[in-house]
């Protein structure tokens, strides 16, 4: 039996998730979970890389002896900054910080030539809580812990940093920046330069498969470890997730649904043009160099924060209940556009404000207010989707991974919405690709064929098939005459 422990960090909690593989099958046990979240203080937003650390550290405590290897992977974007003394300089700045906005995108925009020179130089969309924006905000607002920077360290890289002393920039979330150049996998000297920063501050980009280290002495002794490896894998999460797509197929389409909801496909080649650059369409990178073309959606954040909101009015409904409830009301007669809903606030009272200004029905029930959601979710999912139709040569149909496919009701709406199957296949996803990625690492399979054939025997495999495909086209009709005027 070959152990391995997989640190899976999304946008509200992380977990650590052991991976026992008997050379046929691989078991997924949930070790530790830990709740977290941004916190906001002087108006800035940021996470707590200490209380994470620790917490991964009391998952350690409960992991058996023999692990043969560890791994992180997170959200995208952010990073943490470390000076010449290899100390954190300050907690990361999270990506929902307020002042990532479009004036700050902007200016960075005009000093690099413009979002399509942008583009050119990175094969990234322009959003403005990528990195690339971060980093100037900081030097802007923060200068004094910009000048104290001697390496920007991407989420997992940093926790790799913190367990091993590695400093390195994974592939994949690296090309979460809007710093790299994907055609060549290396910092784009253009946009660094334009920007006036310095390149020493980048680490060297490495790629998914290489041990980073063995654990610092002082954890390995503390928790009885004797050769665990830390390993590199995707970084990003959903680079993660698509590595456990239950297939060997090189190109396909691919939804990542959780917190934030990610749709895309994986290709060998990058897409370029000004409708890539109009639809918002980065060229992030896979687990094994390849590229994932890839629209970032807001998810199931927005129901997370209905939840929260409902709670507070005293109804403490489970998202099972929530489910249900947009079940009972079936296709909703109004819509929003999820990527309004970024920051947290009243959502019952923002969806009904929305639903009044556009002249819709006004969600009065909290059935309604979740069917609101899920069904424009979906709707959202084929807006993007009908985006990715022209470069899709293969067989129309989408492998749903991440936590989203929990809510089979979001699965369901989603196959409607597109009009294509809808196939699932590990719901813990992430975790179960960034296992995957570590047991190549250490040789217990070599193929994609193999890959395939372990996570459909350990996991299996559902396809939702469209139905009422044409109440759902016209529903789709009225929705972009509401959102895309």
């Amino acid at each position: 039996m070959k152990n391995v422990l997989a640190f899976d960090l999304g946008a509200s909690s992380g977990r650590g998730i052991l991976g026992s593989f008997d050379g046929e099958k691989l078991n997924l046990k949930e070790i530790h979970r830990f709740p977290h979240n941004f916190t906001t203080l002087n108006g800035h937003a940021y996470w707590d890389a200490l209380y994470l650390y620790e917490a991964m550290k009391e998952t350690l405590s409960k992991c058996p002896k023999d692990l043969s290897g560890m791994a992180f992977d997170t959200w995208g974007v952010d990073c943490g900054l470390i000076d010449k003394s290899k100390n954190l300089i300050n907690m990361p700045l999270s990506y929902r910080d307020a002042g990532l906005d479009d004036t700050n995108m902007e200016e960075v925009l005009n000093l690099c030539g413009g979002e399509k020179k942008m583009f050119e130089n990175t094969g990234i969309a322009s959003l403005a809580y990528n990195t690339v924006y971060k980093l100037y905000y900081i030097r802007k607002h923060f200068p004094y812990q910009f000048e104290a920077i001697d390496k920007v360290l991407f989420m997992p890289n940093l926790f790799a940093f913190l367990f091993c002393g590695d400093i390195a920039a994974e592939y994949s979330i690296a090309s979460t920046s809007q710093l790299l150049d994907m055609k060549t996998s290396r910092w784009s000297d253009s946009i660094i330069n334009a920007l006036d920063f310095s390149k020493n501050i980048f680490p060297e980009v490495v790629f998914s498969g290489r041990v980073a280290g063995n654990l610092t002495s002082d954890i390995a002794s503390a928790y009885g470890f004797k050769d665990t490896k830390v390993i590199t894998v995707s970084g990003h999460d959903t680079a993660c997730a698509c590595s456990a797509v239950p297939s060997s197929e090189k190109e396909y389409t691919f939804l990542s649904s959780g917190t934030w909801s990610l749709m895309g496909i994986s290709t060998e080649n990058m897409l370029t043009g000004e409708q890539v650059i109009k639809d918002k369409i980065s060229n992030e990178g896979t687990y094994d160099g390849g590229y994932r073309p890839t629209v970032n959606i807001i998810g199931l954040w927005i129901v997370q924060q209905l939840r929260r909101n409902f709670k507070d009015a005293g109804k403490d409904y489970e998202f099972a209940t929530l489910a249900d409830m947009a079940q009972s009301q079936g296709i909703s007669e109004s819509f929003i556009n999820p990527d309004d809903y970024m920051q947290e606030g009243n959502y019952p009272e923002k969806i009904r404000n929305y639903c009044k200004e556009t002249g819709q029905k006004v969600p009065e029930s909290d059935a309604e207010l979740i069917s609101t959601v899920l069904t424009s979710l979906a709707m959202k999912y084929r807006q993007v989707y009908d985006s990715f139709k022209p470069y899709i040569h293969w067989e129309e149909k989408v492998y749903m991974i991440g936590g989203g496919i929990n809510n089979k009701v979001l699965c369901q709406f989603t196959a409607n919405a597109l009009g294509v199957p809808v196939i699932t296949g590990a719901s813990e996803a992430t975790a179960a690709g960034n296992i995957m990625q570590q047991l190549k690492a250490v040789g217990e399979y070599n193929s994609e064929d193999d890959k395939s054939r372990i996570l459909i025997d350990s996991f299996g495999s559902k396809v939702y098939e469209p139905c009422d495909t044409g109440l759902w086209e016209a529903a789709y009709d009225k929705y972009k005459q509401v959102i895309l005027r």
